[in-house]
């Protein structure tokens, strides 16, 4: 199964009768928010409750919906996977399922790195849609089969990050940066965000 797909069934589950999924949820593009180093891409942010949750990507939507609507939604075109991921993300905030909603500031990227480096080790490491500059960070990058590929938004809504999530190769996966932390909570995907903001 799709891994946007289940993870908005189990969405669905978690929020029933709970009447969130009656709620406005507003999906608008912060110009001014500064990414998490993991990321790139438009900083589309996802408002319900009084909560915050971003998604960093190249297929920014600007609109206002409720999660109801999420729940049948055919998820085929990018922009469509991006609005899905940052309305999963301040749900899972607002359900107190993820504690990560948005990405730390500048003055964390380099504990962050310095600290992802360490825990991986000397595994080879590759990415999915991950700056190259955050990328030369590490000693043991890999090219083809990796130990470990770090997942950004992006990746998680490409094609590629379909495939290894959806594969035997799962366990590779890291994903990185606020705009996963809901899918990797619900879907129980190792994740990596530990300066992002609840």
């Amino acid at each position: 199964m799709d891994i946007l797909q289940d993870a908005v069934q189990k969405l669905k589950r978690l929020s029933l009768h709970s009447g969130c999924e009656d709620g406005n949820i507003v999906l608008m593009v912060n110009p001014e928010r500064t990414v998490c180093q993991f990321e790139r891409g438009a900083c589309m942010e996802a408002v319900f409750g009084g909560r915050v949750a971003e998604f960093v990507t190249f297929e920014p939507t600007r609109a206002t919906t409720r999660l109801g609507f999420l729940f049948d939604a055919a998820l085929e075109k990018p922009a469509h996977r991006a609005a899905a991921c940052a309305i999963i993300n301040v749900m899972a905030g607002f359900l107190c399922i993820s504690r990560v909603r948005r990405s730390c500031s500048p003055e964390c990227h380099e504990a962050c790195r310095t600290a992802l480096i360490r825990e991986l080790g000397d595994r080879r490491v590759g990415g999915l849609e991950v700056p190259a500059h955050a990328m030369e960070a590490f000693p043991s990058r890999g090219t083809g089969v990796c130990d470990v590929t770090l997942v950004a938004g992006e990746g998680l809504i490409s094609p590629e990050g379909r495939s290894l999530l959806e594969g035997p190769d799962r366990d590779r996966a890291l994903l990185v940066g606020p705009s996963t932390s809901g899918v990797a909570s619900l879907e129980k995907l190792r994740h990596w965000c530990p300066y992002g903001k609840g």
